[in-house]
């Protein structure tokens, strides 16, 4: 009883602090964007350099100067280059918060226990279970397929992780699929991340061994020439995006799942 009073307690202690961390980051961040929002021109305005000549200048030279067809992977690949990598990092760095965070709070309750452990009882239908069969591997096959057309229709890393992560969760939360999806080891995730960070980094760092600056995919030390350059280039990047987005979200889904307990 007394190891029980003591852990309620740690618990409780964790929880009033991290209450009160969430709060001050709240008020600071409410601070900080009430003093920006008085710097910052009212958004909408059009005579803002943003509105009025930035946006004019991508929409004119876009494919002159990043051999891109399509305007929205020139901004975010080669105008963005270095937004986007941070964007990436960031989502990394929530998989990490959660896998620090996450496992050190009580385990949830759910329902009885299953055969198979390790995964979550179906839907309850039999209909629905064997569709979702059949979705997963749709599912994968079209991140590939965003993935790859990326540069040259809607799409990119972003969009094919982001499949690849509900083909995995549905995967794992459907009973006797076997796709192959949740075979992969909880702690091969963010090697996976990580190493989808490390790909986005090894683009710029390749385009600078070649004589060009950080992301300048017409300088990648590669036996191509031309618009074919800075296609892989951005391939590159998009496939470090993909890994990191997918393998991201599968280890946030294990990490819940794995602190979930089923009682008889």
């Amino acid at each position: 009883m007394r190891k029980n009073k003591k852990t309620e307690s740690r618990i409780g202690d964790r929880r009033k602090w991290k209450i009160l961390i969430f709060v001050g980051m709240l008020i600071g961040v409410t601070a900080f964007s009430l003093r920006i929002g008085e710097v910052l021109p009212t958004i909408g305005r059009l005579d803002t350099p943003a509105n009025g000549q930035l946006s004019n200048y991508y929409i004119v030279h876009a494919v002159e100067d990043t051999n891109s067809p399509n305007l929205v992977t020139a901004v975010l690949a080669d105008y963005r280059g270095f937004d986007t990598l941070f964007e990436t990092c960031v989502l990394f760095l929530s998989g990490v918060v959660v896998i620090v965070t996450l496992p050190s709070e009580p385990q949830v309750i759910l329902r009885k226990k299953q055969k198979r452990p390790g995964r979550v009882k179906g839907f309850g239908s039999i209909a629905f279970d064997s569709s979702i069969r059949i979705v997963v591997p749709i599912l994968a096959v079209y991140a590939i397929y965003v993935l790859i057309h990326g540069e040259v229709s809607l799409g990119g890393g972003f969009q094919a992780g982001a499949l690849l992560g509900c083909a995995y969760l549905l995967d794992r939360i459907t009973p006797d699929t076997d796709m192959g999806l949740t075979k992969m080891k909880s702690s091969s995730m963010m090697i996976t991340a990580s190493a989808g960070v490390f790909l986005y980094l090894l683009t710029g760092i390749l385009c600078m061994a070649g004589g060009g600056s950080f992301l300048e995919y017409d300088k990648l030390p590669l036996p191509l020439e031309g618009s074919e350059l800075h296609s892989a280039g951005i391939f590159m990047i998009e496939l470090g995006v993909t890994l990191c987005v997918a393998a991201v979200l599968a280890k946030i889904l294990n990490v819940v799942l794995e602190r979930t307990r089923f009682d008889d």
